[in-house]
Formats: structure tokens, sequence, C-alpha cells
């Protein structure tokens, strides 16, 4: 597949392409692939801008933080903090390509962040949105379907959107599915997910469009959903539930939530919810740290020892 990514003159946009294919090569996503070259594109452009103009070889440590200042005074601290690191995977990508001796950014620190905690999805609000689709109908069925596959499995709203029927073994209550970085994980789930599935198979087998591959079809012969129909269908289910604005994402946070709650294993939840690095742990158990905390408090109770 063809992508018109944006380079900046000079060595920017030479060592950039090079770096792209660095990337591609090591089965980095095509999203993750348009955000690295997206920030190159930008430090590039602003480098040779200057009056004195730096190639990627050349720029002293002293421009970048003049770089990361100036990001940080125009937008926001997250995105400086995202495109810090990004820079430094690039300039750690020159040193692996001995283009240079040392990272101009290996004495930087990372602009201070602290991600916002994202809501987590409740069992309540979670009975709540399974309420509005009980009925035997084919809408009710998929959308029933669809909410327990992304609260019993953990999976990203792309990942449960675009699955085929190939991907659903129902002999082992297992979700092939396929995730970031270009890897395949199964998932397994629960006899209440396997019945809502195959309720929703049943009727699938009578849409005019049953033979396509998807799972997941659309109620008015559109053909497969994507991931913004799996989105729609989210929201509109937590409207009529009254609970406020739900998105596919809290999902996996709940799940992260629940299993830290009940003391799961650290690594088996990082296999579950396809993680490389730790460092997803603390960001995705962030958001309800305090429940688990007073929760282990009442249990040790520390204070009645004596």
């Amino acid at each position: 597949m063809r992508h018109d990514y944006k380079y900046a003159p000079g060595e920017w946009g030479t060592l950039g392409r090079e770096w792209r294919r660095s990337l591609e090569a090591d089965n980095k996503s095509d999203n993750t692939v348009r955000i690295y070259l997206g920030v190159l594109w930008q430090l590039g452009t602003w480098a040779m801008a200057l009056d004195e103009p730096y190639e990627p070889t050349e720029i002293p440590t002293s421009a970048l933080r003049d770089y990361v200042k100036k990001v940080l005074d125009a937008t926001s601290p997250g995105n400086a903090h995202n495109q810090f690191r990004t820079m430094r995977t690039f300039f750690n990508w020159l040193v692996t390509e001995e283009e240079i001796d040392r990272s101009p950014m290996a004495t930087m620190k990372a602009p201070h962040y602290e991600p916002p905690d994202v809501p987590i999805l409740y069992q309540d609000m979670m009975g709540a949105l399974l309420e509005t689709c009980p009925g035997r109908d084919f809408v009710d069925r998929r959308d029933n379907a669809i909410l327990r596959c992304l609260w019993a499995t953990a999976g990203r709203r792309r990942e449960v959107s675009v699955l085929n029927l190939d991907d659903v073994d129902q002999d082992y209550d297992e979700l092939k599915v396929f995730g970031k970085g270009r890897r395949f994980r199964t998932i397994p789930y629960g006899a209440k997910t396997g019945q809502a599935i195959a309720r929703y198979l049943r009727v699938r087998n009578r849409h005019p469009q049953a033979a396509l591959p998807a799972l997941w079809l659309g109620a008015t012969g559109q053909g497969g959903l994507t991931p913004e129909g799996v989105r729609a269908i989210v929201a509109r289910r937590a409207k009529e539930a009254g609970i406020g604005h739900v998105h596919p994402h809290m999902f996996r946070h709940a799940y992260a939530h629940y299993w830290q709650l009940e003391g799961g294993n650290e690594n088996d939840l990082m296999r579950i919810m396809g993680w490389k690095s730790r460092e997803m742990l603390g960001r995705y158990g962030s958001s309800a740290a305090s429940e688990r905390a007073h929760k282990s408090a009442r249990e040790m109770a520390i204070g009645d020892r004596v």
C-alpha cells in the first residue's frame, strides 16, 4: 500500500525515508509510522528554517530543547511528551545506524505529563447497557454480542470490529484478534459471551449478507461493521441506558481494573491485553487505583493488628 508521507528538506527527508523502511521492517502499524514521520517532518521543517539550519546528524541538544519548549508553548504537555518520545526514538535509530555516535537527546528529560484518568465502565453500567438490547431481533442480538465481546475480552475497538467468522472458535470459546504491531493473539471469553455470540450467529444466518466473512453485519445491507460503526453502537446504547458518554476503550480500562482488583497476575494481563511494555499496566491501572488501594487496606486491616 502506498502512503504519501511528507518529508522535510535535506537529510531529514533522506534519513526519514530510511527510518520509514526500518519502522515497517519492525512491523510497526501504519498509524504508528504515520505519527512518527509526522513528528519528524515537523521537527525537520523547523530545524531547516532556522537562521542557522541543522541537519539531523548535526543538530545540538540546545536546539532540540528549544524545539520541545516551542511545542509546549504552542500545544499541550501531552503533545510535547509524545513528540519527545518519537524524537528520541529517531535519534536512537541514528545511533544504531551509526550515523551519529551519541544521541543529542541522551541527557534530555521528557516534559512532565500526567495523562488524565480514563473513566472506566463499572459492572452496574455494563448491566444497564445489556438491558437496552434484550430482544431476539437481529440488532439486539448483534449489539448484545458486541457489548459482551468488548467486556469479556478487553479487545480494542478495531480488533473487535474487524473480526471475521473464522476468528471465532466456539469449541474453545476464544477470539483470534489482529492487534497492534500486526500481531495475532487469542483471547478467551466466558459462557455468557459464548451464549450471546451463538444467539447472534443464529439470526446472522438469516441475514441477506450472511455469506460475507465479516462477523458483525450492518442491519440494512451495508456489509460488515466498521470500527466507527461499533463506536456508534456503544454510544447509542449508552444514551438509551442513561449512563452518560461511553466509548469502547472504557471496556479495556474496566477489564484491567477488575483484573488487578482481584489480584490477577500482571504478566497474564499484559498477554491478554496485547501489551509489550509494563508501562501500560500503570497507565491503565490508574483510573481506579484508589479503589483497589482501599480494598487492599481493608483486607490487610493493618490498624487492627494491635
